[in-house]
């Protein structure tokens, strides 16, 4: 999977994947999910947040910071409509491929 980073004018699309992502959960822990509390706009300008590169909207994202020693997976996050489909998994070797690349050992969550 081929990957982007986010821009400010992704920010919108960014939004409705963690809102349809995560609103089911607020009901089960009687509050919002750390992931949508999440200031996307810093995260977007720190250049942490990655999309699908896709034509279209995009269905997903991920966070990753990367550390010294090892890339933190801070969120991954599918919209609920596409769902299903692999898209997580695709995220997760796609983390696994960048922290290969940086030369770091491992993947934190």
């Amino acid at each position: 999977m081929r990957l982007r980073l986010a821009r400010a004018a992704d920010r919108d699309r960014i939004d409705e994947i963690v809102t349809s992502a995560y609103a089911p959960y607020i009901p089960l822990i009687g509050h919002a999910p750390a992931p949508m509390r999440a200031d996307y706009g810093a995260l977007i300008a720190a250049g942490v947040v990655h999309l699908p590169d896709e034509a279209g909207p995009s269905a997903a994202l991920m966070v990753l910071l990367p550390r010294p020693d090892h890339l933190l997976l801070d969120n991954i996050a599918v919209h609920a409509d596409a769902q299903g489909r692999g898209l997580g998994r695709a995220l997760l070797g796609a983390a696994e491929n960048m922290a290969r690349r940086a030369g770091l050992p491992e993947i934190r969550l």
